[in-house]
């Protein structure tokens, strides 16, 4: 008699106190084996469109249209010598009744009754998702493969998890197999740690099934089918800066936009202030006098939240 046993629970939520090690397990039945025909350690991630935090554009204004470096999207605010102007939507709104008016398909400002001074044009703009995630560990250990994800999602944080998730499921090859334990209850979905050095496995693997055939007068039969487990999104996000050396490459101008940069606050930087002295009006009652250079070198932690840019912001 022959019985399945499949439970939906979340992933991670449970793991099972057995460790397969030697000794536990049916001699020849341990048959797992790694899969690297879908390795990944370098993925594109591409979703739809997000919007940005506001970017500030300076301009210097005459009587020719000003180019926008992006579309702009609401707020817009124009300032011109400190004083927040009047802005209409060319086509739409008159002329002669606003200091600007916004082209927002052809990405221009357009003077009006305003048409000399300096000033800056702060607006919003969308942008399509895209980001490149590596894993040098493994790129290091197996060399480069590369792949695209496609995300049907406007959320960049959203977009950031799921490639995330597929790259650390993908990074190192997937083992999996069945193996048969004498003992043990056994549910599918849970985690359960594998120590066969025969085969150079020491890793936790999922179950993804469990079959336990019992027939009379014999010993129940155990079959488990194993697959390495997706790793803990959230610890990953926690260490992933420290982790990652370059989460996404610099400003990629081309027409599908921006790609954002991550840089890991872990990482140490040395910097040396140097400072000339003046030379005061000596005494004759000094004994000491010394002149030239002083060095001073500082320790510190960078990039910080006073150097860097904060990582919501956008070119």
């Amino acid at each position: 008699m022959g019985m399945l046993a499949l439970h939906f629970f979340p992933q991670g939520s449970r793991k099972n106190k057995v460790i397969i090690g030697p000794g536990s397990y049916h001699k020849g039945s341990a048959k797992l084996t790694p899969d690297s025909s879908n390795l990944v350690n370098k993925l594109w991630v591409k979703g739809g469109k997000a919007v940005s935090e506001l970017y500030s554009q300076d301009i210097i204004v005459g009587t020719e249209p000003i180019p926008l470096f992006y579309s702009p999207r609401s707020p817009v605010t124009v300032t011109i010598g400190g004083v927040i102007k009047t802005l209409g939507i060319q086509n739409i709104d008159k002329a002669g009744s606003c200091d600007f008016l916004l082209n927002v398909s052809e990405k221009l400002l357009i003077p009006d009754l305003c048409t000399t001074g300096t000033g800056s044009i702060t607006y919003c703009y969308e942008y399509p998702i895209k980001l490149l995630l590596e894993e040098p560990i493994s790129q290091e250990k197996y060399g480069v493969f590369e792949d695209i994800i496609n995300v049907e999602t406007g959320d960049k944080e959203l977009a950031l998890e799921l490639g995330l998730k597929h790259l650390y499921k993908y990074s190192n090859p997937i083992i999996n197999g069945s193996i048969k334990p004498f003992e043990g209850i056994y549910k599918a979905g849970e985690i359960i740690k594998v120590e066969l050095s025969d085969l150079n496995i020491d890793t936790e693997l999922q179950i993804k099934e469990v079959s336990y055939d019992s027939s009379p007068m014999k010993p129940l039969d155990i079959i488990l089918q194993l697959e390495t487990a997706e790793r803990d999104l959230s610890n990953i996000l926690k260490d992933m800066k420290s982790r990652l050396d370059k989460l996404e490459r610099e400003t990629y101008k081309d027409d599908e936009g921006p790609i954002e940069k991550y840089v890991a606050k872990e990482e140490f930087y040395k910097w040396i202030e140097e400072a000339y002295k003046t030379e005061p009006i000596q005494s004759e009652e000094w004994e000491f006098w010394n002149e030239g250079v002083a060095n001073s070198s500082h320790l510190l932690l960078l990039p910080s939240e006073s150097l860097y840019p904060s990582e919501t912001l956008y070119p």
